[in-house]
């Protein structure tokens, strides 16, 4: 995936930073393994804003729910709208948000100061490696125990560390488990999924949403099979409207029952075209549960596909720059696509047939 430039300058920038600050960081020895016993509170610390980034802590957080399933877990993220995925699963406690590029916004950074400071954790857990927020997160947060993986851009004090050893599972979804190793507690043996664990009334709710929604277009669902897209992607992931056009025409040549909603988004903020319906909500855990009651999702790589993967969704995954394997829609149901040298008619024989 090709950044633009002032993404490039920033995170070299930032490496260059936190190089520098580690040369001054004084060395002491630290611990490889935690005892679960102790451990009752957890922090996950995870300062991003991308939804994907956000979802790819759920195979940890449900492993740690099945080997401590007394321990409550707080989650320091990048924004508040994509934590709060996390906070309705059952051994979440709390999502506290932190604003994105921490030394800007002073006020902030003392609101965040003080909400982090005012409970002492057993565990602090560092997820983003040598990021310079999670570092300057990590320093503010009280625990009795702080751990991460070796990074050579560490600056931050950690009771425990490991060097990362070859993951068990290529997936960047899964690189999340790697922390486990920390409890000593065994990987699983076969890759999970992710999972927010929506309810029977959130979904409940979005089935009525769906239901609502082809009533007033005069459609009923018991005739058609629902197809919900969405056509925005980071950078050069994004695919051209037209090809979506031309996707949409060459589905609806294979079968005639498809109806497609397109899915609305701040960046998206009116449909393809008069072809097809429109959603739109602000509650991620609504949006990904209207994707588990459609027929279909069908998405580039962005934050929704892996949204709907974590909500169980049938789905068809787009990709033309990133890699399957690595970012792919997690689950042996669901399809990947790699499109690039794919038409339309190519992609829609294969997304009918599946």
């Amino acid at each position: 995936m090709k950044y633009p430039l002032h993404v490039i300058i920033r995170k070299k920038v930032a490496n260059f930073v936190n190089k520098l600050l580690s040369l001054f960081t004084k060395k002491s020895s630290v611990e490889e393994i935690v005892s679960k016993e102790d451990i009752k509170t957890i922090v996950l610390i995870r300062p991003n804003y991308r939804i994907g980034n956000i979802l790819f802590l759920t195979p940890l957080i449900n492993e740690l729910h099945k080997h401590l399933p007394e321990a409550k877990i707080d989650i320091i993220v990048g924004m508040k709208l994509a934590g709060n995925i996390l906070e309705p699963m059952p051994n979440v406690n709390k999502i506290i948000d932190i604003p994105r590029k921490l030394l800007l916004h002073p006020l902030d950074l003392i609101r965040y100061i003080k909400e982090s400071r005012q409970k002492e954790y057993d565990l602090a857990i560092n997820v983003a490696g040598g990021s310079t927020s999670a570092q300057i997160v990590m320093a503010f947060v009280r625990a009795k125990n702080k751990a991460s993986f070796f990074d050579e851009k560490l600056w931050t004090h950690f009771t425990h560390m490991q060097t990362r050893g070859k993951k068990k599972f290529s997936h960047m979804g899964l690189e999340s488990l790697e922390f486990l190793r920390f409890f000593n507690i065994e990987l699983p043996q076969e890759a999970p999924s992710l999972d927010i664990k929506l309810t029977k009334e959130e979904l409940k709710k979005a089935q009525e949403k769906l239901d609502q929604l082809l009533k007033n277009h005069n459609l009923n669902k018991q005739d058609h099979t629902v197809v919900a897209l969405f056509r925005n992607a980071r950078f050069d992931k994004k695919i051209e409207d037209s090809w979506w056009k031309e996707l949409i025409n060459e589905m609806k040549k294979e079968d005639e029952s498809l109806v497609f909603v397109d899915i609305l988004s701040p960046d998206i903020p009116t449909k393809l075209d008069e072809s097809v319906l429109e959603y739109a909500t602000k509650d991620l855990r609504e949006l990904g549960a209207f994707f588990r009651v459609c027929d279909l999702f069908i998405s580039a790589d962005t934050g929704p596909l892996h949204l709907a993967v974590a909500s169980g969704a049938k789905i068809a995954a787009l990709f033309t720059k990133t890699e399957i394997h690595v970012y792919g829609a997690l689950g042996k149901e669901n399809k990947n696509l790699d499109i690039t040298n794919l038409s339309p008619q190519d992609v829609a024989k294969q997304i009918i047939t599946s």
